[in-house]
């Protein structure tokens, strides 16, 4: 099994023009090297081919506002979270490159399934490249509300928590210590009048979200 063989088993797609899925598989360090085509213009379109299913997908099965609904796609759509599906798929592993070039960068890997997604996209249709997504992406509501629980920022979501619980919260500043240009903060996060968590920023704000991290942390809540 060569590989592309490999590529379209593990993602579920045979490919009608098998040149389009090996130039979505070429990075641009062999692309210069062999004088051909590299994945640069398939992962173009296969960006916006996914943002567009992922979009749909939020739309029409969550009740949220337009700033979560864009965060959640955010989420959906990251480095982090498409690099890792371009190494479950095994696309990492049979990417053509540059020898020299040894490791791929996160950014690489993502852009690795976006090309791939484009080259589904042109191949076989929107149809196509959309059950790779739903697959592969959105997996299911309970991943969808997973990650878009992953999406919050650690204030809004333990602020969210303590509204539930009808509880009084509220960050108070405690210290600053450095000069002007290079201050320490320190900031506590007090519910119900009692500082439950403390921690140091070199900003208010970021000292708040170590805060709410924290605290999130001692209720069993990971982020």
């Amino acid at each position: 099994m060569n590989n592309l063989e490999v590529v379209e088993q593990a993602i579920g797609y045979k490919f009608n023009n098998a040149n389009l899925l090996l130039e979505a598989l070429t990075h641009i360090s062999y692309a210069n090297e062999s004088h051909v085509g590299s994945y640069d213009r398939l992962e173009y379109l296969g960006d916006a081919v996914i943002e567009l299913v992922v979009s749909d997908y939020i739309y029409h099965n969550l009740e949220i506002d337009s700033g979560l609904m864009s965060r959640l796609r955010s989420t959906l759509v990251s480095t982090d979270y498409l690099s890792n599906i371009a190494q479950d798929l095994t696309l990492v592993d049979n990417v053509l490159k540059a020898k020299s070039l040894r490791v791929l960068s996160k950014k690489n890997q993502a852009d690795l399934f976006e090309s791939v997604i484009g080259a589904v996209y042109i191949d076989g249709g929107l149809g196509k490249a959309k059950e790779i997504i739903d697959k592969f992406v959105i997996i299911n509501k309970e991943n969808v509300e997973y990650m878009l629980g992953r999406s919050i920022d650690p204030k809004t979501r333990l602020q969210e928590l303590l509204q539930a619980e009808s509880k009084t919260f509220g960050y108070e500043l405690l210290s600053s210590v450095g000069l002007d240009h290079d201050k320490t903060f320190s900031v506590g996060l007090m519910v119900d009048g009692v500082q439950v968590v403390s921690a140091k920023g070199k900003s208010i704000q970021l000292a708040e979200e170590k805060c709410a991290s924290e605290y999130l942390k001692i209720l069993g809540i990971i982020i």
